[in-house]
């Protein structure tokens, strides 16, 4: 399996390197001489000009990651209480876990509105 995967992936390997780059004029144009390589633009894959921005970027990402996690937890204290029956120490339980998922909530919103009130201060007091 190993050598088919290499005869059949090998060929990629060989285009890796830009055949229509110019020659180096010096070398007298043969195929052995340095090849002048052509400047390079790399995009941003992050999308951030900033630290300021990649710092929003990443805090989007958790909430959007939070907040289906919440939802989620939300559905499974739904079923604890259904579960439950009635029985005093399932209750007990499907009540902690509702307390601990509406106090991550409150983390995952507290921690977005100081984020805001972080940016917007460094945003006024930049000239």
């Amino acid at each position: 399996m190993f050598f088919l995967l290499t005869f059949f992936l090998a060929p990629l390997a060989v285009f890796a390197q830009d055949i229509n780059a110019p020659i180096d004029q010096d070398s007298g144009g043969d195929a052995g001489g340095p090849i002048n390589d052509p400047v390079v633009m790399l995009d941003n894959p992050l999308g951030s000009t900033s630290l300021n921005d990649l710092i929003s970027n990443i805090l989007g990402i958790v909430v959007q990651i939070g907040s289906i996690v919440v939802i989620l937890m939300l559905v499974y204290v739904g079923f604890l209480f259904v579960i439950a029956r009635g029985e005093p120490g399932a209750i007990i339980k499907a009540r902690q876990a509702l307390l601990y998922t509406v106090i991550g909530a409150l983390i995952l919103l507290g921690a977005q509105a100081i984020s805001m009130g972080i940016t917007e201060t460094v945003k006024t007091l930049s000239p």
